[in-house]
């Protein structure tokens, strides 16, 4: 169903979800104000969480590549303001052995990005939002992120790309996520002001882009409130062993932070808080690591042969404990597994829970998932942090609920101001900067 370009009489503007996943950027979108009419993803188990948690909207379960926007269209009865999409990034992602040269061209996740214009396209919104990993913006050398400006821009629509820290706006997590986004109604683009920062996050790390530093607010922490801590998010969850599992009931306790108060609204309920099983080697290793440390710190006669092929300064996040005192590192699909990542409860021998992983991924403990626990664990992990997009859809809103038409009024929240027609290149600074051999980049941490 195409636009006409006119306003449209609904009071909250609607939203169409591509690669929906489980419905991060839906989460924080309708706790904006907005409404989801339509959503979008292959994966079966993401599908039935989506619809468990909007109800009210069409959610069609199909290959992208083998949908028609008619066969969309067809379900709706009103017109799109807005279109959300987290392409398939697999193929960008630092993660999977980026190089500063790109990865291959024909990777066929790379092609995701196609779809997402072809339906954005067909039903015209007013605005869009496409969000993907910072590697993007390495990949061979910027051409792929100019390459999408320019694709988005021979369809009609003005777009600018950030890149924003998870943990600067109030989720538990230091985790990356490049946005893309922009309209065709000629409105200048804003993006969210830091909540919290820390200014000496970055100390010890060289940035391979100066945008990394200076729009991934650099001196944020000055004169504002720390990062959201680890023990903020997840402190009133009852204690449990690997392997347990806390009875769903009612919580034990009562909310023991600001963050705990926001992320139990709207349910009283405790589910999900279930540890995975380790392997032998983990249990008998964890417990000698301790705040901080990670397998490079465990007694020689417990080391042993297991590790004696890994460098010194490769693997700096497996057997991690983090601190119980600063925002956890980035929650990955395999947040159950003390090999993959910083992923071992800083007070308990035992990686986080499944219901912790969402607290650091900032899913209100209202928000349900379907599935196995592998399967839950990979919804949680590829999301978009629900709190990031909520700010993300606040800082837009004045804009978008004018272009929708919309009788209601957003809150106001401190905005980054990025005028129509500035080069997006001056904004983001796309400089590459020395690197010097052994040291560390913010894409060692960040996917």
């Amino acid at each position: 169903m195409k636009s006409n370009g006119q306003k449209h009489a609904h009071k909250a503007p609607t939203i169409l979800d591509l690669f929906c996943g489980a419905g991060g950027l839906s989460a924080g979108f309708t706790a904006s104000g907005y409404r989801v009419v339509a959503a979008l993803d292959h994966w079966g188990d993401a599908c039935a969480s989506y619809r468990l948690n909007e109800p009210q909207a069409h959610v069609a379960c199909a290959d992208i590549a083998q949908v028609k926007e008619d066969d969309i269209a067809s379900h709706l009865n009103t017109t799109i303001d807005l279109v959300l999409g987290g392409p398939s990034c697999q193929g960008f992602s630092t993660s999977s052995g980026l190089s500063r040269n790109g990865r291959k061209a024909d990777d066929p996740r790379n092609s995701h990005f196609q779809h997402f214009v072809r339906f954005v396209s067909y039903f015209r919104p007013l605005w869009v939002v496409m969000e993907n990993v910072p590697g993007l913006l390495l990949y061979e050398k910027g051409r792929v992120a100019r390459a999408i400006h320019e694709e988005f821009k021979r369809i009609g629509y003005y777009v600018v790309p950030i890149i924003l820290l998870a943990a600067d706006h109030g989720v538990p997590q230091l985790r990356r996520r490049l946005f893309f986004v922009g309209n065709r109604t000629g409105q200048d683009v804003f993006f969210p002001s830091a909540t919290h920062g820390d200014s000496e996050l970055w100390k010890d790390f060289a940035l391979p882009f100066e945008h990394l530093s200076r729009i991934g607010n650099k001196n944020a922490g000055e004169d504002m409130p720390p990062h959201v801590s680890i023990r903020e998010a997840i402190s009133d969850l009852p204690a449990i062993k690997c392997g347990e599992e806390f009875p769903e009931g009612p919580h034990p306790s009562e909310p023991q932070s600001e963050y705990q108060r926001w992320i139990r609204s709207g349910t009283s309920v405790l589910t999900l808080h279930r540890a995975s099983k380790l392997s032998p080697s983990d249990r008998e290793t964890i417990p000698y690591i301790k705040q901080g440390q990670n397998w490079r710190d465990l007694p020689e006669h417990i080391r042993g042969a297991r590790f004696a092929k890994i460098r010194s300064y490769d693997a700096t996040t497996m057997l991690k404990r983090p601190d119980w005192n600063v925002p956890s590192y980035t929650i990955t699909t395999k947040f159950n597994d003390a090999t993959a990542g910083a992923f071992i409860h800083p007070l308990q021998d035992r990686t986080f829970s499944l219901r912790e992983g969402a607290r650091l991924q900032s899913f209100p403990d209202r928000i349900r998932f379907a599935g196995s626990d592998a399967s839950i664990r990979k919804q949680i992990g590829n999301a978009v942090p629900p709190l990031i997009a909520e700010r993300l859809a606040r800082a837009i809103a004045i804009e978008v609920f004018r272009d929708a038409g919309s009788d209601v009024a957003p809150t106001e929240i401190d905005r980054i101001h990025v005028p129509q027609g500035q080069r997006w290149e001056q904004l983001l600074g796309l400089k590459e900067s020395g690197v010097a051999p052994g040291q560390r980049t913010l894409f060692d941490l960040f996917e």
